[in-house]
């Protein structure tokens, strides 16, 4: 042979060993745990307290909607049960859970993009998803529902991926039921097994001219799959009697709270939530655009539907948040995955066109480069939250004045002064109350924001939340004086506040004073309440008269 007569293969570069791959992958697996690990103590916030307490209940062989009542579908407070039943009913075992289902979410997305795309772009999606996954900007050390969703979504999406790619029919049927069961998280994860029934579609279009009875059945399989955790749910619920409430709570009630913001007033929600997002990951945001746009050029993608399947993907995860238009911080987890694709997605394409531009040289150097300045300009910008706040004052930072950090104490009075089977009522939107001090609730209204709303059910709410405290006469009531904690609108329905007063005067004392500031929080117990002047935003803790 020549010796200028040399095969192609012998002058490529050769791939990065996938111990390596996977070395790396590990690197930024365990930077993801040591900052979860760091911050597990810090205290519940009050969606955390709901899920926990009704997670509690759970391990007491209670189901959900029989003592404690909430809007979202059960999956969650089971995935809370599940964990709190290995790791222990504590805001410290919640929070390990959530680094479990964090890892998880980490490991399946790099899988998909290794799949979709390249090993580079699997490890630089998954470490910009580490990136604002774990943020201060989307409540990112709580365990709210949107990280289970994204759990089991980004699962489906591999599995979903693997059939298609590997025509492995079974695997259409589990990736339905992967997918199916993120919206039992909480219900705008419906927008994922519609993203995947959507792709499969458009999968069967674009191969309709060689036959579609097989992707048909495929499709089949996979909606079989998709609608067996809803309708097994149901089932159960039916069995455990507690359907009709579940209805009211989830679909019922649910629809009149989702209407409570107009399109103006959510347009500046989204405005407010995402500008310290942006402000803190501009990079990021900047690149995943740049994704966008490369991801119809990106040579890699041609095959097998990929720019249709992220496209989507990135479509229905945008959905996911807008819901009620809410937009509340933790809502943009579900978004999070889709931008990290596209990131990745954008540094690859900038290695792989580097033979069509060989004018510009080192391109592989410039995405490695852009990657290292995303990664010191995000952990900079975090710095005190990574690596100095303390549990509790991650928690007064992130929440202000509203009680999650004295809800411990309170929690620790009541226990010291009150039987196991005593129960309590908190006159606020403060459930991690429950949890805390293990007690039950005398009323299945767990928060009262919801009764604040103006809505056509909220005054029959209040009259049974209220009917329910008298019928159970509860050892202790916390009323929690804060607009925080109850949301109050010049609309709302006052009924349950006119009742209040005489109720606590006529059958319980004051016990316990929580006053809270800025920079402190004073405690007052038992006769050191006489006389006490408390501030303006302060919780009072009332013993029922012997």
């Amino acid at each position: 042979m020549a010796k200028n007569s040399i095969p192609a293969k012998s002058v490529t570069k050769p791939d990065v060993s996938q111990k390596l791959i996977w070395g790396a992958l590990g690197i930024i697996m365990l930077f993801a745990a040591i900052i979860r690990i760091r911050i597990l103590n810090v205290p519940l916030e009050r969606d955390e307290g709901e899920f926990a307490y009704m997670g509690q209940l759970i391990l007491q062989g209670i189901p959900p909607y029989k003592l404690a009542y909430n809007m979202k579908f059960p999956g969650i407070y089971y995935m809370y049960a599940f964990f709190m039943s290995i790791f222990g009913q504590s805001a410290s075992g919640i929070h390990f859970g959530l680094l479990i289902v964090n890892l998880g979410s980490i490991l399946f997305l790099f899988l998909l993009v290794k799949r979709l795309v390249s090993n580079y772009a699997a490890l630089a999606s998954a470490l910009v998803f580490v990136l604002q996954s774990i943020c201060f900007d989307v409540d990112g050390f709580a365990a709210h529902a949107t990280n289970f969703v994204i759990f089991w979504a980004l699962a489906g999406c591999l599995v979903l991926f693997n059939a298609v790619t590997g025509d492995k029919k079974k695997y259409y049927f589990w990736a339905g039921i992967l997918l199916g069961t993120a919206p039992l998280m909480k219900q705008p994860g419906f927008f994922f097994p519609l993203f995947g029934g959507l792709f499969l579609l458009v999968n069967i279009f674009r191969i309709r001219k060689s036959g579609v009875r097989e992707p048909v059945y495929k499709f089949g399989l996979f909606l079989i799959g998709s609608v067996i955790p809803l309708f097994s749910m149901i089932i159960v619920l039916k069995l455990l009697g507690v359907f009709d409430r579940f209805w009211f709570c989830t679909v019922d009630y649910a629809m009149a709270a989702g209407k409570q913001v107009s399109l103006g007033e959510g347009v500046i929600r989204f405005i407010m939530t995402f500008t310290p997002l942006w402000n803190n990951f501009y990079l990021i945001w900047i690149l995943a655009g740049f994704g966008l746009a490369a991801l119809f050029f990106h040579p890699g993608l041609k095959k097998n539907n990929r720019i249709v399947f992220i496209l989507l993907f990135f479509v229905f995860s945008f959905l996911s948040i807008c819901p009620g238009l809410y937009f509340t911080e933790h809502y943009y987890i579900t978004l999070l995955p889709a931008i990290a694709i596209l990131s990745g997605i954008f540094l690859d394409y900038l290695i792989v066109i580097k033979n069509k531009f060989s004018e510009i040289k080192h391109l592989e150097f410039i995405s490695y480069g852009i990657l290292i300045l995303v990664v010191t300009i995000s952990v900079v910008n975090q710095k005190e939250y990574l690596f100095q706040l303390s549990p509790d004052k991650l928690c007064k930072l992130a929440y202000l004045s509203n009680p999650f950090n004295e809800s411990i104490e309170i929690a620790k009075y009541i226990d010291a002064n009150s039987k196991k089977n005593d129960q309590i009522a908190v006159l606020g939107s403060e459930p991690q109350i429950y949890f805390y001090a293990r007690r039950h609730a005398a009323t299945g209204y767990l928060t009262t924001y919801g009764l604040m709303e103006i809505h056509k059910y909220s005054l029959a709410m209040q009259k049974e939340m209220i009917a329910e405290i008298e019928f159970n006469m509860p050892q202790f009531v916390v009323y929690v004086n804060s607009n925080l904690s109850w949301t109050r609108k010049p609309e709302s329905e006052t009924y349950i506040f006119n009742w209040m007063e005489p109720y606590i005067h006529n059958n319980y004392q004051l016990r316990g004073v929580v006053d809270i500031y800025p920079d402190k929080t004073i405690y007052k117990w038992d006769s050191d309440v006489d006389n006490y002047q408390a501030g303006a935003n302060t919780i009072l803790i009332f013993k029922r008269n012997e």
